[in-house]
């Protein structure tokens, strides 16, 4: 639970904008594993875990985007627009 950054594996449109500087604010005990081709950036806390997945149309994020501040609203502004 708390802070961390994004280790950044591949070219992403939720992510653009977004570099590895940027904090995101996580709050889960889960993680899921970092072992699929969707996987479009990690995060280390104790192990590699999977933090954003891509795939077509389909995103998903293992942290809170609407608690990480300017960083996060990037990320939903991204979200919105490839909605639109």
């Amino acid at each position: 639970m708390g802070w961390n950054r994004l280790r950044i594996q591949r070219n992403s449109k939720l992510l653009a904008s977004l570099d590895e500087s940027d904090y995101f604010y996580f709050a889960h005990t889960y993680a899921a594993s970092s072992a699929s081709e969707e996987v479009v950036a990690t995060c280390e806390h104790g192990a590699t875990f999977s933090a954003v997945l891509e795939h077509n149309n389909i995103f998903a994020t293992q942290f809170h985007p609407e608690k990480s501040g300017a960083a996060g609203a990037r990320l939903l502004h991204n979200f919105v627009s490839l909605a639109a």
